[in-house]
């Protein structure tokens, strides 16, 4: 399995530095900081990809990174975000309904780009905004009291759940999950979910704190596995409208930031929601 051997040589490394990163805010008091600066870095070199898969225009890069760090900035601050009832309730529309929304909008809108100056300005400013959904809830959830702690669960359930997913879709998956991805497959989909579930209650019983139980944990697995897994077949659909195999070529074996950070696109805010609607 050479793609394995290429996603292991360097999603280890990564993965070890985004760990420290996290760790940062669980051991050193660094209050989310730590959190925060990582999914802007993720978020800004997304947003660069996702809008060079349509346009190399350099006014088209700048427009999607202004309403980027402009929505990040406009609403990162507590008394805007409470006008749109960010911390108190966290409308699923804006969390959830939007990425879901932006992601099948942006691939509509990919192939005439090209065709109008005008289009790669909005697929700048829609790509933007797809990407700082997940980026202010990472601002969210550094305010929780298990922020840091939930964001690196959340990581190894949806890591895990693709790792799940190419282990057993790879020798075992027989029944195509959808035609815009091919070798994603129902099998691997079983995988992804069990081992998302397996990460979750590894760490629920490692952390073994009482407002992230067990059974939370599983529930948690579940959603993250099959978020992540929606997110990935949107961003594929994405790529295959502008005839792309990977977002770039930043990491070597990995493709670029985007398809890292693409099965985190949904579960981020899912996790986020769901904390808010139970304990706040």
């Amino acid at each position: 399995m050479k793609g394995l051997g290429d996603r292991l040589r360097w999603g280890i490394p990564i993965s070890l530095g985004v760990t420290l990163v996290i760790g940062f805010d669980l051991w050193a008091g660094g209050d989310g900081i730590g959190l925060i600066i990582l999914a802007l870095l993720f978020g800004v070199g997304a947003v660069i990809e996702g809008v060079k898969l349509c346009s190399r225009s350099g006014g088209d890069i700048a427009i999607g990174l202004i309403c980027f760090v402009g929505t990040f900035l406009l609403f990162a601050t507590e008394s805007n975000r409470q006008l749109i009832g960010f911390e108190t309730g966290i409308p699923p529309a804006l969390l959830l309904g939007l990425p879901l929304f932006l992601a099948p909008l942006i691939t509509e809108l990919a192939p005439s780009v090209a065709k109008a100056r005008w289009r790669g300005a909005l697929h700048a400013l829609l790509v933007s905004q797809w990407m700082v959904m997940p980026v202010l809830a990472c601002v969210s959830m550094a305010r929780d009291p298990l922020g840091a702690h939930l964001f690196l669960c959340a990581l190894l359930m949806v890591k895990g759940s693709d790792t799940g997913a190419y282990l057993i879709g790879r020798p075992f998956g027989r029944t195509p999950l959808h035609p815009i991805s091919p070798r994603k497959t129902v099998e691997g989909l079983i995988g992804a979910v069990v081992a998302g579930v397996a990460m979750g209650v590894v760490y629920s019983l490692t952390l073994q704190h009482e407002s992230f139980g067990i059974s939370q944990a599983a529930f948690f697995g579940v959603l993250m596995a099959l978020a992540g897994q929606l997110t990935d077949l949107q961003e594929s659909a994405f790529k295959r409208a502008v005839g792309a195999k990977n977002s770039g070529d930043t990491i070597p074996g990995l493709g670029g930031l985007l398809d890292m950070m693409d099965s985190l696109i949904l579960a981020i805010p899912l996790i986020v929601w769901l904390r808010t609607l139970w304990y706040d």
